[in-house]
């Protein structure tokens, strides 16, 4: 089989050859491409797979399971007469509610689960005492001869990239090796008969986001940036060095293809996102891509780009091919980026990057993460003076720092005593409660003024006079209430024309409304 037949699914997929029917399982991602494209190899191998998406945010949150969802869950397997489970728990986030599930399910069932996902990959001592097996690292292709083994009866131990629990103990394999991305199937979304989603009393078949405006996919794997002490490669690149390139690129060919394919099925889609690390920008291979989605896809697109990596002449290509926005990481002012997060990113650096989008006619999404246990006054008044600096407009998305496990970051705080392990994802669940930052999440007041003044900083229709007049005014240290509820009325005043420019383009749904429509809580822009 050739590299560009292997991307195919569907057509050639004839009905299932395997004795063994699977579960997979994904917790509060609807749109979760670790399933679907384990899902589409299990299937191109003659297995019968159930996906099931349970749950999904809402409100900028991840609402605990409640009883008739689980019982609704357990029924649906039930149902599909599925003998193995495969739960995603791609966050660390996610441990306890994994914990729960693995035990309700494996009770009411009998049944074998095994987990796969990026908190298995951190935590593997971890996750294998609850769970039966553990993917670690990629498992694209590797998944099948471990779902080949396990319906022949064969024994699991030794399956390159898992880890297997029995009578005698863990039996702990070598990481399966890096795959070239154009090798991999595209993900299924021609199968609606075998998905399904459970949400609240909403219990229903097909594929829950196969209608959704906004198209996520990848041009690559990994990032050439891995150093951030913050991130997961900081875990998964040195996991797998010698395993093969941990930065891979898919051909224009491959990524082409796949949108023709999914515009078949997925009739809705407006826009696609792409949810790279980075986004490649190599002079030759953007030339191809410009021309071929032009040519053959023609959708507008938006991507994700490190300061280090802006020019102006890759960028002026992609928007002729229809790129219209970019999601670019700040993090933090200098000190801060260089000394915690080891980024070297200098304030000019952001400034130009910025100077350049707004020469090419881009719209810019710049991302901060807030809370974290260095920046004194002074960084977050560099922060603040750096912002000002910027050629509006742009977007401000404000994140809350998460410490994931086994990260630098997270090693290094506990080091130094400015973290605990109850402040580790997984023990900890900051992502329920404070993924993207509101306002009116409890903080120091300190810290309500700077949101506050951050939030207002980026709206076009207030003067930078004005910002400047409520920095000075010291009437806001000492009760930043009244500032506070401004940024939240701007901010309400912003959201509304978002939500009003997103209707007129037909790329409003349901999906967004429920997920971020709240405005006792709202996400900051």
């Amino acid at each position: 089989m050739d590299e560009q037949r292997a991307g195919a699914v569907g057509s050639d997929v004839g009905a299932p050859t395997r004795r063994l029917r699977v579960g997979l399982v994904s917790l509060y991602a609807l749109e979760n491409n670790g399933v679907r494209h384990v899902a589409s190899a299990l299937r191109g191998a003659g297995f019968s797979v159930t996906e099931v998406y349970f749950k999904d945010w809402v409100n900028n949150r991840f609402p605990w399971p409640e009883e008739r969802e689980i019982d609704a869950l357990i029924n649906v397997l039930r149902e599909a007469r599925v003998g193995v489970i495969g739960l995603s728990v791609r966050a660390s986030a996610f441990h306890r509610v994994a914990v729960h599930l693995t035990s309700r399910l494996r009770h009411a069932l009998g049944l074998p689960v095994i987990w796969g996902g990026m908190h298995p990959t951190f935590v593997p001592d971890r996750c294998i005492e609850i769970a039966d097996a553990v993917a670690i690292g990629e498992v694209d292709e590797a998944v099948v001869p471990f779902f080949v083994r396990m319906d022949q009866g064969a024994p699991l131990a030794g399956s390159p990239g898992f880890w297997v629990r029995d009578q005698d103990g863990v039996h702990k394999a070598d990481l399966a090796p890096l795959v070239p991305l154009d090798r991999l199937p595209f993900r299924d979304f021609h199968t609606q008969a075998d998905k399904w989603s459970v949400d609240g009393d909403r219990v229903e078949r097909g594929d829950p986001f196969i209608m959704n405006p906004e198209y996520t996919t990848l041009a690559s794997r990994g990032c050439p940036y891995w150093t951030c002490t913050f991130c997961s490669n900081t875990v998964t690149k040195p996991l797998t060095e010698g395993l093969g390139p941990t930065f891979r690129v898919r051909g224009v060919e491959h990524l082409v293809a796949e949108l023709e394919y999914a515009s078949q099925l997925c009739k809705n889609i407006k826009v696609v996102r792409f949810d790279d690390e980075v986004f490649p920008l190599h002079p030759a291979w953007v030339a191809e891509f410009s021309a071929q989605w032009k040519a053959r896809v023609g959708l507008p697109f938006e991507v994700l780009v490190d300061p280090r990596m802006v020019r102006a002449a890759p960028l002026r290509q992609l928007k002729d091919a229809g790129l219209r926005a970019l999601c670019m990481g700040i993090q933090a002012n200098d000190r801060v980026n260089r000394e915690l997060y080891h980024r070297d990113v200098p304030n000019s650096q952001i400034i130009e990057a910025q100077r350049i989008f707004r020469e090419v006619g881009l719209r810019s999404n710049l991302q901060l993460i807030w809370d974290d246990p260095m920046s004194t006054e002074e960084d977050k008044d560099q922060l603040f003076r750096m912002l000002m600096k910027l050629e509006r407009p742009f977007e401000l998305f404000l994140f809350g720092l998460t410490l994931y496990p086994e990260t630098h970051l997270a090693k290094r705080l506990l080091r130094e005593g400015r973290a605990t392990e109850a402040d580790i994802e997984g023990i900890h669940t900051r992502a329920f409660e404070q993924f993207r930052v509101d306002l009116s999440y409890p903080r120091p007041k300190a810290d309500q003024r700077w949101l506050a003044l951050i939030v207002l900083l980026n709206k076009g229709a207030l003067p930078k006079s004005l910002i400047w007049k409520l920095y000075a005014d010291p009437r806001f240290h000492a009760d930043p209430r009244p500032l506070v509820a401004l940024a939240q009325v701007v901010n309400l005043a912003k959201m509304s024309g978002v939500v009003a420019g997103l209707l007129r383009d037909g790329e409003l749904s349901p999906l967004l409304l429920r997920r971020w429509l709240n405005p006792a809580s709202l996400v900051t822009m």
